[in-house]
């Protein structure tokens, strides 16, 4: 079995989501070959307060996102900087236990933004040569600290992560446009709106709005889910892991139809029943929304995931509505005019990469000197 180590960090669910989209992938492509270990370098080797990442990320935005906004803006500046290409400052984060997994590894790569240079440094201290690659799961503007001269391979979502990579002074032949990595059952999907619409319960005869909060459920869900009720349209809320939310959600009084989810495994199945998806600008979303041909009205989100607006909104695959009220207007006029719709999700699919995962498991087997089946 050939070894591949992921470093990751469980600070919000979409790094370690990513691995497991790789990981099918690999698995796919190339049954039985590969072993897929995840490494949260934040647990496994971070001192106080490092080491509590993962506890701290989600209190933190959702207590007071604009501090959490200013901390990204300053660690892109530092990253970006020649001190912050020597990776995590030894005060924060230890070498030695990844130095360790990493020898044990055929190939390792990086699927978090603070960890490029530190991975460079610690293979550095490996007594062999262990190919390493960077897996870009931001999306139109990616953090400085993805990026790093020292790596092997870069594989970048969007165009404009390309570009930011060689302002940063990252070698162009490095780097290798592929999409984000969604989980290759989007790709894979073969029902039709109607067998999924079936298979769920749903009402097949109106348009219908999925409305997803992300896995950890953070964000106003309840409010923007209720500022929907009443117009001629079938509503599907993913609430995530906040199971109080759906709890109140599902004993609220509706008017029109409504089926209310907590944390779900078969969202490839919910958006291809849907024909509008709601919700935060987040790279993995907009990549699953975009592979099943789903136009977006994205509302809130941080202000680093602002450019992934941006890159929605310029290609007309989506718009941006501020305010609960702001997203109704737009969903409205919407299901009032099938053309318009039918339009948003020709763009939609423009802007999709359905091969990513595949294409990023075909680049780690190269580097691991395998060679894809048939």
């Amino acid at each position: 079995m050939i070894r591949v180590g992921f470093l990751m960090s469980d600070t919000g669910g979409g790094h370690r989501a990513a691995g497991r989209a790789i990981e099918a992938a690999l698995d796919h492509r190339y049954p039985g070959q590969f072993a897929c270990e995840y490494f949260d370098v934040f647990r496994r080797c971070g001192l106080p307060p490092a080491r509590w990442a993962p506890e701290i990320y989600p209190r933190w935005v959702a207590l007071h996102q604009p501090s959490y906004d200013l901390f990204v803006a300053l660690t892109d500046r530092f990253f970006g900087s020649r001190l912050g290409r020597r990776g995590l400052p030894p005060w924060a984060v230890r070498k030695g236990p990844c130095r360790k997994a990493m020898e044990g590894w055929n190939v390792a790569v990086v699927l978090h933004a603070a960890f490029s240079g530190y991975a460079v440094a610690v293979r550095r201290k490996v007594r062999r040569r262990v190919p390493l690659l960077t897996v870009i799961t931001d999306m139109a503007s990616p953090h400085s600290g993805w990026y790093h001269p020292g790596l092997d391979r870069l594989l970048v979502p969007t165009p404009s992560a390309v570009e930011r990579g060689v302002a940063l002074g990252v070698p162009r032949d490095k780097i290798r446009l592929v999409g984000h990595p969604a989980h290759p059952k989007f790709a894979l999907l073969g029902k039709t709106q109607a067998e999924a619409r079936a298979e769920l319960g749903w009402r097949p005869d109106l348009p219908t709005a999925l409305v997803v909060s992300g896995a950890e459920g953070m964000g106003g869900i309840e409010r923007l889910a209720r500022a929907l009720d009443g117009l001629p349209v079938q509503l599907a809320v993913v609430a995530g892991r906040n199971e109080a939310a759906a709890a109140r959600l599902r004993a609220a009084p509706w008017t029109s139809p409504a089926h209310i989810y907590g944390f779900v495994t078969n969202m490839e199945l919910l958006m291809r029943g849907a024909d509008v998806l709601i919700g935060k600008p987040g790279p993995g979303v907009i990549a699953e929304a975009a592979i099943l041909g789903l136009p977006m009205i994205l509302t809130g989100g941080m202000v680093n995931e602002m450019a992934n607006v941006r890159f929605v909104t310029e290609a007309e695959a989506g718009v941006y509505a501020r305010t609960p009220d702001e997203v109704r207007a737009v969903l409205a006029a919407w299901v009032s005019s099938p053309e318009e719709l039918r339009r948003r999700k020709e763009n939609t699919r423009k802007i999709a990469y359905p091969q990513a995962p595949f294409e990023i498991a075909d680049e780690i087997a190269s580097v691991a000197g395998v060679t894809r089946p048939g």
